[in-house]
Formats: structure tokens, sequence, C-alpha cells
């Protein structure tokens, strides 16, 4: 072989190593309680069968990520892409969550889990979160 065609399959082959070696590394990563949530966030009302409304909060994850503990809900080929926070009450959480509607956010999970009644809307639901602050600067 001639030195620029060895050159250039030498590079080529080193990007490909690169690749295939952090590729496992995205495909374990997992998403357990304390891990951060992002995503576009959207509100939306959603009728329970029941006949009740249900004001949902909700993130579509830019990097839908598997549980890190298994669920039984929860297909085991797809991780959750839409993600349901719990507000209830808190009036302080629903005033900056309609701020940032439309927008991308990042949530800190404590407590969730794949959907499984008709009061959760989405793939999954976050019971308990709280906003993730930015970095310092």
């Amino acid at each position: 072989m001639t030195g620029p065609i060895r050159k250039c399959l030498t590079i080529l082959l080193a990007a490909f190593a690169i690749t295939v070696a952090a590729e496992p590394s995205r495909a374990q990563e997992t998403l357990k309680p304390g891990d951060v949530i992002s995503g576009r966030l959207r509100f939306f009302r959603h009728q329970h069968p029941n006949g009740t409304w249900i004001n949902v909060y909700q993130i579509t994850a830019e990097n839908p990520r598997k549980f890190a503990e298994a669920d039984e809900f929860c297909d085991p080929n797809t991780p959750p892409k839409t993600f349901h926070l719990v507000v209830m009450d808190d009036k302080a959480k629903k005033a900056r969550l309609d701020k940032l509607l439309g927008r991308t956010v990042a949530v800190v999970g404590e407590d969730f889990s794949c959907s499984q009644t008709a009061w959760h809307v989405g793939d999954a639901v976050v019971f308990k979160w709280h906003f993730a602050e930015p970095a310092k600067r």
C-alpha cells in the first residue's frame, strides 16, 4: 500500500474503534433516582376513563434511558420517553412550570416508575422531583 492510502485507512480504523468503544457506555447508561431527566416541557389536559380531567405537565426526554431497576410495567425493549411530572398542589412548582412551557427543562427525578394506571399519562411518571439547578459558571 502507498503511504497516503495506508494513513487514510489507519485514521478510518481508529475512528471506527473509538466509535465502537464509546457505544457500549451509552447503551449501558440507565436512569436511577437522583439522575437528571431533561427534555421539552409541555402541558395538556387529559380525561381519565372515570371522567375526571387531569392537568398534565410532561417532559419528552432528549435522551431516553432504561430504568436501572427492573419495573414490571416497562417495556424491556423500549426506554421511557415521556415523563409525567406529578405536581399536585405545589403552586410554586406549577408557576415555574407554566413559565417554562415549550422549553427544554431539567429535573432531578427522585421517585419514578413506568406508568401503571390511567392516572399516569405517558411512558413514566415522576412522583417526587425537583428542578435541576444550572451549573454555576
